[in-house]
C-alpha cells in the first residue's frame, strides 16, 4: 500500500486472499506488496502511477517475454486469462482483444519466405510458443494440440544435404510478429495495382473555403510519394450539380474536361482515359491539379451530387479495386443519396443516430465485394449528416476525417490540421484486398468484432483496404475450462496485397498465462485496452439500442467489478463510506467518468455530427489514441526543467482539473487532435520571450498555430518534450497556443474532465455516486 494508506487488515479492511498455486500466481507473488494491494479512492487523489506504462506486460517467464514483440499493438484486456467461464462471469471484467493489424513497422517486422509451417487441422501458423518435439522435426499446435511436421526445407539445403537446424535462426520461432511472403496458392487473382481515385467537391462553399485549392496543392506536392510501384494509377473527378471528368490519356494533349449533367444515368468515359498510370502521366496529373482551382474559381454553383459521383467512381474502379477518396463540403443535394437536414438536437431526448438513407451502406457493401474502400474528408459549415454519409466508409473499411467550419484563412487551426492529416494520409502505407482472421486457444471463442469492416465469418473480417492507423476490437468468450499450466494463445493473420503488389501475411501471436486465482487476474488488468474495448462496445450499443443504454452499460462496467471485488476481499468496507478497488483498477472510475463526458456519450451540448464523429473515432482508433480522447495528458511547462529529470521518460502528468493550473504558469495538453498550450496571464516574461520571442504576455495573440523553435534552453526543452510525446501517435499533431483570457480558452478548458461542467458531475461526485450504489 502507499505510505498514506493503512496496511491490509487495518481499519476493518481485510488483507487480500492468498493466490492459488498456479504458475501465474507464483510469478505474481514475486512482485512487491504495493503492486498487489488495494486503495480507497475516497481518500486518494494522486492515483496516477509514476510510470507512463499503465498496462503491465503479461507475467510470462523471461524467455517467453522477450519473444512477445509489440504487445501494445495486439493486446488483451486481461493479461492473465481466467481458467473458466464461471470465473470470468464472477469477476465481471470485460474480456477481449484490441489489434492494430497493419501498424507501420515495416523496417522492424521480420520477413519470412516460404515454406510456411501451419497446423494441418486448425491452420494456425507456427509461432514462438509452440512445443518442439523430436529434435524440432515436429511441433505441437498451441491452438488445437495437433502434432505437425516441420517443412523439410528447415533441415535440408538446396543441394539436398542435411543441415543443422538452428531455432535461433528462424524468426517465426523467436518473434511473435512476422510477415510471410505469400506463395501463389494464397492468391485468387494477380495482385492488384495500387489504384487511387479522388472525388473533389467544387461547389461554391468548397471553392470559397479554400478546400479545393489546398487539397490540390497537397496532392500535387506529394504525388511522387504515393505508395505503389510502376503500375500505380490515379484518377480525379470533380462534382457540383454536374460531374466533371478529366481525360488524362497521353494521346489527349492537355487534360480535357467532360461535363455530364445527367445524374440519373450518368455517362462514364472509358476507364483508360480517366484512370492513368502515374509514372507515364506524371506531368499531366500535376498540370491538372494546378488547373482545377482556377477552373472552378468563379463557381457560384451551390449544389452537390455526391451519390452520382460515388456511383461513377465505383464503376471506374470496380475492375481493379482500390481506394476512393471523397472531399466534401456540404450535404448531398442532388441525385441519389440526397439527404435532408437532420433535426440537430443537443440533448438525449429525440436523438436518432440511424442513417436517413441506405444508399451509402448499400454502395459500400458493393464496393467491399470488389475490394474498393471509401474514405471521406468532410468540411461542413453546417450539419452534413455524418450518420448517413459515413456508412460509405464504415462498411467498406474506410475512414472519416472531419474539419467543421473549415476556412484556409479564417480558421487557421482547421487549415493546418487538414494539411497535416491529408499529407500523412496520402503517403502512409496501405494494404489492399485484405482479410483478417483471429484464432484462439481451444475453449476461447470470438463473440463480436468492432470496427469499420465486413464480418465474413465469426473469426474472419474482410477489409478492402487497411490503414496503419486503424484498430479493431474483438470480444471473446470462454466456453470451456482452461488448464492453469498452459498458455492461452491468440493469433491474428492479415493476408493482404502491399502497394508494391506483394501478397503477404502478417502474423501476430499473443501468449497469456491462465489462472484460476481471482487476485492474480485482478492484478493483471490492462486498463487502457479495457477502456478502448468498452468505448468500442458502447458505440455499437448506442447505435443498436440508445445512447442512454450505452451510458448505463458503461457505468455498470465500472460498478459491477468493484462490487464483486469488495464482496470477496473487503466486505467490511460496505457501509463505511469507502470505495475500495484493486490498484490495477484505480483508474477505471476516472476513465469511465471521462468517457461519459466525451462528445460521443455526454447528454447535451453536442451536435449529432460531432457526437457521431467521436463515436467513429472510438470505433476505429488504436488504444493510445482512444486514451488521449478519454483522458488527455497534461504537463506543466513553466517549471519543466525541475520536473523533467529523466529525458527518456515523460515528466509527471497532472490531473485534469483547474486546481492544477496557476496564472503564473504555462501548461501543455496533449489531446487526440492537438497539442494545446495554455498560458497564464502572469507567466514570467522570460518564459514568453524564450518560447514566443515576444516581450510580454500582452503581446501574445489570442490564438496561434504552430510553435517556432528558438535558440535557448527553455525552447529546446519544450520542443524535446513535444517530440517525445509525439511518439505515441503516428499521425502528426498540430500545436496551438491560447492565452488565459482568450475567447479560444474553451479549447483547453473543455478537457478538464475532473471538474463539473455543462451540467455534468465532477469526478469526485461520480465516485460518490458509485460508492452509494456499491453501499
Amino acid at each position: 500500500c502507499s505510505s498514506s494508506m493503512p496496511p491490509p487488515g487495518a481499519q476493518g479492511l481485510p488483507a487480500p486472499q492468498q493466490p492459488m498455486t498456479d504458475p501465474a500466481a507464483q510469478r505474481m507473488r514475486q512482485m512487491s506488496l504495493s503492486d498487489m494491494s488495494f486503495i480507497n479512492l475516497m481518500e486518494h487523489r494522486n492515483i496516477f502511477p509514476k510510470s507512463e506504462n499503465l498496462s503491465c506486460l503479461p507475467p510470462l517467464p523471461p524467455d517467453l517475454l522477450t519473444k512477445n514483440k509489440y504487445p501494445e499493438h495486439f493486446c488483451s484486456t486481461l493479461n492473465v486469462v481466467p481458467a473458466s467461464s464461471g470465473l470470468l462471469g464472477k469477476l465481471k471484467i470485460p474480456f477481449g482483444l484490441i489489434i492494430q493489424p497493419f501498424k507501420d513497422l515495416e523496417k522492424e517486422v521480420p520477413v519470412v519466405t516460404p515454406p510456411i509451417p501451419r497446423c494441418k487441422v486448425c491452420r494456425t501458423y507456427v509461432n514462438p510458443y509452440v512445443q518442439l518435439n523430436d529434435g524440432a522435426r515436429r511441433w505441437k499446435c498451441n491452438i488445437c494440440a495437433r502434432l505437425n511436421d516441420m517443412p523439410p526445407d528447415y533441415f535440408y539445403g538446396e543441394d539436398g544435404k542435411r543441415i543443422p537446424f538452428d531455432v535461433s535462426s528462424r524468426p517465426e520461432l523467436n518473434s511473435s510478429l512476422v510477415e510471410y511472403i505469400a506463395p501463389s496458392e494464397y492468391t485468387t487473382r494477380p495482385p492488384q495495382a495500387a489504384t487511387y481515385l479522388y472525388l473533389i467537391d467544387v461547389s461554391i462553399g468548397a471553392v470559397q473555403s479554400g478546400m479545393v485549392k489546398m487539397a490540390c496543392k497537397v496532392l500535387e506536392e506529394e504525388l511522387e510519394t504515393i505508395p505503389g510501384d510502376g503500375r500505380r494509377s490515379i484518377g480525379i473527378i470533380c462534382f457540383d450539380s454536374k460531374l466533371h471528368y478529366f481525360n488524362l490519356h497521353k494521346n489527349s494533349g492537355q487534360p480535357q474536361m467532360l461535363v455530364v449533367a445527367d445524374l440519373d444515368e450518368p455517362f462514364i468515359p472509358t476507364i483508360d482515359e480517366l484512370m492513368v498510370n502515374m509514372k507515364e502521366h506524371h506531368q499531366k496529373i500535376k498540370d491538372l491539379l494546378a488547373m482545377i482551382p482556377s477552373i472552378f474559381a468563379d463557381s457560384k454553383n451551390p449544389d452537390c451530387s455526391v451519390g452520382p459521383a460515388l456511383k461513377a467512381a465505383k464503376e471506374l474502379i470496380f475492375r481493379t479495386g482500390g481506394r476512393i477518396t471523397l472531399l466534401l463540403s456540404r450535404t448531398p443535394s442532388m441525385g441519389v443519396g440526397t439527404t435532408k437536414k437532420r433535426s440537430d438536437v443537443s440533448k438525449l431526448e429525440g436523438l436518432t443516430l440511424s442513417p436517413i438513407d441506405d444508399f451509402y451502406k448499400s454502395l459500400a457493401l458493393e464496393c467491399t465485394q470488389k475490394q474498393v474502400s471509401m474514405d471521406l474528408f468532410l468540411f461542413p459549415n453546417d450539419s452534413i449528416d455524418i450518420p448517413t454519409i459515413s456508412a460509405a466508409a464504415q462498411y467498406s473499411s474506410g475512414a472519416v476525417f472531419y474539419y467543421p467550419q473549415y476556412h484556409h484563412e479564417k480558421n487557421p487551426l482547421m487549415a493546418e490540421k487538414f494539411i497535416t492529416e491529408f499529407r500523412h494520409y496520402i503517403v502512409r502505407p496501405i494494404a489492399f484486398e485484405a482479410v483478417l482472421r483471429i484464432r484462439c486457444t481451444s475453449g476461447i471463442n470470438i463473440h463480436s468484432f468492432f470496427g469499420n469492416c465486413f464480418v465474413r465469418a465469426h473469426d474472419l473480417i474482410a477489409l478492402a483496404n487497411v490503414s496503419p492507423d486503424v484498430s479493431f476490437g474483438v470480444q471473446t468468450n470462454i466456453d470451456d475450462t482452461l488448464h492453469d499450466n498452459k498458455l492461452a494463445i491468440f493469433q491474428s493473420a492479415l493476408l493482404y496485397t502491399s502497394a508494391k503488389g506483394d501478397r503477404r501475411i502478417r502474423v501476430h501471436t499473443l501468449a497469456l498465462p491462465i489462472s484460476s486465482d481471482p487476485q492474480t487476474i485482478y492484478n493483471n488488468l490492462n486498463i487502457d485496452a479495457s477502456i478502448a474495448l468498452l468505448a468500442k462496445m458502447a458505440v455499437v450499443k448506442s447505435n443498436s439500442a440508445s445512447l442512454g443504454d450505452a451510458r448505463e452499460a458503461l457505468q455498470y462496467a465500472c460498478i459491477d467489478p468493484l462490487i464483486r471485488y469488495q464482496q470477496d476481499y473487503c466486505p467490511s468496507a460496505k457501509g463505511s463510506g469507502q470505495l475500495v478497488v484493486p490498484k490495477t483498477q484505480r483508474l477505471l472510475p476516472l476513465f469511465v467518468s471521462s468517457l461519459l463526458k466525451s462528445k460521443a456519450f455526454r447528454l447535451q451540448n453536442v451536435s449529432v455530427d460531432e457526437r457521431f464523429m467521436a463515436m467513429l473515432q472510438f470505433k476505429t482508433l488504436p488504444v493510445d489514441d482512444i486514451m488521449l480522447m478519454v483522458y488527455p495528458r497534461l504537463f506543466s511547462l513553466h517549471n519543466l526543467a525541475e520536473t523533467w529529470t529523466d529525458k527518456n521518460a515523460v515528466p509527471p502528468r497532472l490531473a485534469l482539473t483547474a486546481e492544477k493550473l496557476t496564472r503564473q504558469g504555462a501548461f501543455i495538453l496533449q489531446t487526440h487532435e492537438h497539442f494545446i498550450i495554455w498560458i497564464g496571464r502572469h507567466v514570467s516574461e522570460i518564459f514568453v520571450n524564450s518560447v514566443y520571442n515576444t516581450q510580454n504576455y500582452g503581446e501574445l495573440p489570442e490564438l496561434s498555430v504552430g510553435l517556432e523553435h528558438h535558440d535557448n534552453a527553455i525552447s529546446d526543452l519544450i520542443h524535446d518534450l513535444i517530440s517525445l510525446l509525439s511518439k505515441i501517435r503516428d499521425v502528426p499533431t498540430t500545436i496551438v497556443s491560447v492565452r488565459e483570457d482568450s475567447r479560444y480558452g474553451f479549447m483547453f478548458l473543455q478537457h478538464l474532465v475532473e471538474d463539473r461542467s455543462d451540467g455534468q458531475i465532477s469526478y469526485f461526485e461520480f465516485l460518490q455516486k458509485i460508492q452509494q450504489q456499491i453501499g
